[in-house]
């Protein structure tokens, strides 16, 4: 079996949870014998191509969308392109399935509408994985009417709002991301040395949360509940003077400077309005150093309002030993059973939010059940292995049917 993989969004090139679950197909992919894989990533630079193992990655200056506007002329230049890519990959490698990973976040029209014309032509069933909801007219229309032959929805939230909004029920599945555990586990007999490295001592307590704070040009801190979380963490804060706040920054694309320097600028406000300058640190961490950032901190809050289609973050710090307090909206519900293994809070109610950081931090057998349950959680149902294993099994049921 040859399948081929598009994603617009490369660990690459900036860092999320997308970006997280691609270098895990890479991992996954590059050492499979029964299955040869290929993959086209956008990146800055001049397109080259690189093998790992059995995956052939292509690495596509076409598929890099400008985030200013561009003459359609050029567009159409650099979607042709891309076409002539996978044009070339299908003729050369004989593919039996396209899996395109969220190719509405992210990309023009154009891009999806000639990749569905290919598969058509070739006769090649094309999946179309949705890490997002679909929320745009334009959007909503290309999940519904383009030549899907399969919607892989990440959580069961977003294969019910691809239901709502009108799409086949028979194409639709929910296929969990998952974390790799052989980076993302628990420290064993010994400290990290974040605290340490951060300038704080041994007694600190601290409360992480991470995450994008622009996604494409849009200014994420409300939607993400950074805002609602600052204003948590100033009400508690003066109670526990050796509490800190530890907010992790995604990378953005270097073509969404203006925009990342902006919601920059924005967080630092609220952080100033809400006078805890001195007990919050605003950093950014590479997709590398996040198991370090996890297994140091003593709580990951991440109260979202929308648009947290599952967690990929929740997972990472589960499987490091971690405790959450993640929002009853999206998919978060999906992974944190509330008061087992994390909180669930309303979004945009701080009051209740501090309460439970408080108690989370102060509660040392409450603070142990949740990372205990939350491990076997991830460990039971959300190891990378176990979802690549269930999603390499679904590719062989695609190519199979009808064709």
């Amino acid at each position: 079996m040859k399948a081929l993989f598009i994603s617009p969004i490369s660990p690459f090139e900036s860092i999320g949870g997308v970006e997280r679950y691609v270098l895990n197909l890479i991992n996954y992919f590059k050492n499979r014998d029964d299955i040869k894989t290929f993959l086209i990533l956008p990146t800055s630079e001049k397109s080259h191509k690189k093998i790992e193992g059995n995956m052939t990655i292509y690495y596509d200056n076409n598929l890099l969308i400008p985030r200013i506007i561009t003459p359609s002329s050029n567009m159409m230049q650099k979607e042709q392109g891309f076409a002539d890519l996978v044009e070339s990959i299908i003729t050369e490698h004989g593919i039996d399935v396209i899996c395109a990973e969220n190719l509405l976040s992210g990309s023009t029209a154009g891009y999806s509408f000639r990749l569905n014309m290919i598969a058509m032509t070739h006769n090649i069933p094309l999946m179309l994985r949705l890490h997002v909801y679909a929320e745009k007219p334009l959007e909503v229309a290309m999940v519904n009417k383009l030549m899907w032959d399969h919607l892989s929805c990440v959580s069961k939230s977003v294969a019910g709002d691809c239901f709502q909004k009108g799409a086949d029920v028979n194409k639709l599945s929910t296929d969990y991301l998952g974390v790799n555990t052989l980076d993302f586990k628990p420290l064993k007999n010994k400290k990290s040395s974040l605290k340490k490295e951060l300038g704080f001592d041994e007694k600190t307590k601290i409360v992480l949360t991470a995450g994008r704070i622009i996604t494409g040009s849009k200014n994420m801190l409300r939607e993400k509940g950074m805002i609602n979380l600052i204003e948590a963490f100033s009400r508690i804060s003066p109670r526990y003077p050796n509490w800190r706040l530890l907010i992790g920054v995604a990378k953005a694309a270097d073509s969404l400077k203006v925009e990342f320097d902006a919601a920059y600028e924005m967080l630092h406000g609220y952080i100033k309005i809400n006078n805890i300058g001195s007990k919050t640190i605003v950093k950014m961490f590479e997709l590398d150093q996040m198991p370090h950032v996890y297994q140091g901190s003593d709580v990951l809050v991440l109260p979202a309002e929308k648009n947290e289609t599952l967690g990929q973050i929740f997972l990472e710090a589960m499987a490091c030993g971690l405790p959450v307090i993640g929002a009853k909206t999206g998919g978060m519900p999906e992974i944190i059973s509330d008061n087992y293994s994390g909180y669930l809070v309303q979004p945009n109610d701080p009051i209740i939010l501090a309460q439970r950081i408080e108690r989370i931090l102060t509660d040392q057998k409450l603070r142990d059940d949740f990372i205990m349950h939350g491990h076997e959680t991830v460990t039971e149902k959300f190891t990378a292995k176990k979802q690549f294993s269930d999603f390499h099994s679904l590719l062989k049921s695609i190519e199979k049917k009808n064709y």
